[in-house]
């Protein structure tokens, strides 16, 4: 990984550095891991290229540079195509190293209770967006045997109520 020492990021697992044209420049394996692609790959391509919801780079990438840090919920895309809920932090530093760590979401829940308390209504729609992938991943890749009826509903309400309020939120822009 490239040779830069920043406290904010040690001991992290998933790191990724990008230029200003938000082509990547490195990462950890653990990131070439949760993608799906070897660390070739990942080198040959943009932010936009796993990004579940492109539109949305270009103004948040210039928000970030410019505030020289930013947190929240995103939602990547895997090599197989499915989303990858995640919880980031961004820093731009000094030297000029533009670096972030992610933290997968673990369970649906997280992203979820994330977007029910988000009051920021710019903030809304990605962690609503986050917090359906999450769902739609936990349904996908949790074995139906283990899932309990309980569960399986729970996630069902989840993501009705989780539509309806997406729902209001792009009636209101």
């Amino acid at each position: 990984m490239l040779q830069h020492q920043h406290p904010e990021l040690s001991g992290a697992e998933y790191v990724v550095f990008v230029d200003s044209s938000r082509r990547y420049l490195d990462c950890t394996e653990a990131v070439c891991a949760l993608l799906g692609y070897t660390r070739e790959e990942i080198l040959r391509m943009t932010v936009e290229d796993i990004s579940y919801n492109v539109n949305e780079v270009p103004q948040l990438f210039a928000q970030y540079l410019k505030a020289g840090a930013m947190e929240g919920e995103y939602v990547l895309r895997h090599k197989d195509g499915t989303p990858i809920p995640i919880h980031y932090r961004a820093f731009v530093f000094r030297d000029g190293c533009n670096a972030a760590i992610w933290k997968p979401a673990k369970d649906w829940r997280e992203t979820y209770l994330a977007a029910l308390l988000e009051v920021d209504p710019t903030k809304l729609k990605s962690k609503l967006d986050a917090a359906l992938a999450a769902i739609d991943r936990a349904r996908e890749y949790q074995d139906p045997a283990t899932q309990t009826a309980s569960e399986r509903q729970a996630m069902a309400d989840a993501a009705s109520a989780l539509n309806a309020l997406l729902r209001s939120v792009k009636r209101s822009r």
